[in-house]
């Protein structure tokens, strides 16, 4: 980490993004378009042009286990991504890059994914920021939307989905990029800060030669009466699909695991071991850890393995942080999302050792 660098969290506390003081932060339009476009959970590669510090593949690799391509032309940026990746445990699915985007297509083949996201520079002002990475970031000086489609379509495989999110008072040159790159817009969105505000962001997400037919979506309220987050843009934020079980579950056999057990006193004990049901065995003999001492019988409520002793460490520490209600709600998803079709988790004291 640079002197100037953070770590900041989403997700309650799920991912990890690196930022810096000296660089465009991520905002909640980069969280939406993550979370608005269609993606395939098992199935197909995406990529995100304009990647910035990643947050956008990471969103989505909450959504989905398929390979994602990250491209951002500021190399210290990606840099930034690229410890992001490592500290998420997602070096197997996420792969980011330095490049222009106009090469893409060259550089990753044309026609070779089936989702392309970008949340491009929205500003065509000379009023550009006098910190020229901000104006890079914000402002249409090196490219255009209509060039970014015509990429987009270029990458995209035929009936392949891009995603965009963009300003309302530009909605028509988003269009008329799109129509130019046989993009056809299939759904939208207009976010809205408050409810008797207008938009200030729209969500659109078209298909590559796909058929005339818009659907639009019901407009995003962020902020209610109370001044506090509205139910609809917290689960559109947070998403209803959640964390999928990461490549490390797809391998025959990993030596490092992470853990949480429920005691009978209603507590959840967090630990790491290399077996688990010996560390079980141990729990309940009194010899595994002295917070559980007196505690047993167990039940298995969460396990997780990692390729590596450090980030299966790293990752009962953040768990360690987590109120007992966050840890419940994690524990939940899990069970809900795909994760939990990979994996057999005990649903009970008795059956732990099947």
């Amino acid at each position: 980490m640079h002197e100037k660098e953070r770590i900041d969290y989403i997700f309650r506390n799920r991912l990890k993004i690196v930022q810096s003081r000296e660089r465009l932060a991520f905002s909640i339009d980069s969280i939406l378009l993550g979370q608005f476009v269609s993606v395939k959970k098992t199935r197909g590669t995406m990529v995100d042009l304009c990647s910035g510090n990643g947050v956008i593949p990471l969103v989505m690799s909450e959504r989905s286990t398929v390979a994602i391509t990250g491209v951002e032309i500021q190399s210290d940026v990606v840099e930034m991504a690229k410890k992001s990746v490592t500290m998420n445990n997602r070096k197997e699915q996420i792969h980011m890059h330095c490049g222009d985007l106009k090469e893409a297509p060259e550089a990753f083949g044309r026609e070779s994914f089936d989702v392309v996201t970008c949340n491009p520079p929205y500003y065509q002002s000379s009023l550009t920021n006098k910190n020229e990475r901000l104006t890079l970031a914000r402002h249409e000086t090196e490219l255009t939307i209509h060039e970014i489609a015509q990429v987009a379509s270029k990458l995209l495989k035929d009936k392949g989905k891009a995603a965009f999110v963009f300003r309302p008072e530009r909605i028509h040159d988003l269009f008329e990029a799109c129509t130019l790159a046989n993009l056809e817009p299939k759904r939208i969105q207009f976010v809205h800060p408050k409810a008797d505000a207008q938009a200030n962001i729209i969500l659109l997400e078209a298909s590559k030669g796909g058929r005339r037919g818009l659907t639009v979506l019901e407009p995003l309220i962020v902020y209610g009466e109370d001044g506090k987050h509205t139910r609809a843009f917290q689960k559109a934020y947070n998403g209803n699909q959640v964390t999928c079980e990461r490549k490390v579950n797809q391998k025959e056999h990993t030596d490092h695991y992470v853990y949480m057990i429920h005691c009978t006193d209603n507590s959840l004990y967090t630990g790491y071991a290399l077996n688990v049901w010996e560390r079980l065995r141990l729990h309940e003999s009194g010899k595994g850890a002295k917070y559980t001492r007196g505690r047993g019988p167990f039940t298995l409520v969460h396990m997780e393995g990692f390729e590596t002793k450090r980030e299966a460490l790293q990752e009962e520490w953040r768990l360690k942080q987590l109120s007992r209600a966050e840890k419940l709600q994690y524990i939940e998803e899990r069970r809900r999302g795909v994760y939990a079709s990979g994996h057999i988790i005990p649903g009970s004291y008795t059956d732990w050792q099947s």
